[in-house]
């Protein structure tokens, strides 16, 4: 849960920075980079959320499921 909580805090602040700098910027191509480059790091937060929650529910023990 901890991962969860600082990734999100992280990805917050490298979205603020990189919306930023694009707006600052504003050239066309690095809006595009830094829309290309976002997505692909929400993308990953989510993929680990996805297998963190995978691997805690492998841990937790099933009840039996007699027939």
């Amino acid at each position: 849960m901890i991962n969860a909580i600082t990734g999100l805090l992280g990805m917050a602040m490298f979205l603020a920075f990189i919306g930023g700098l694009a707006e600052s910027i504003g050239a066309a191509p690095f809006v595009a980079i830094v829309v290309i480059i976002g997505s692909m790091a929400l993308y990953d937060y989510y993929e680990s959320i996805r297998d963190e929650r995978q691997k805690a529910a492998a841990k937790t023990p099933q009840p039996n499921q007699e027939p």
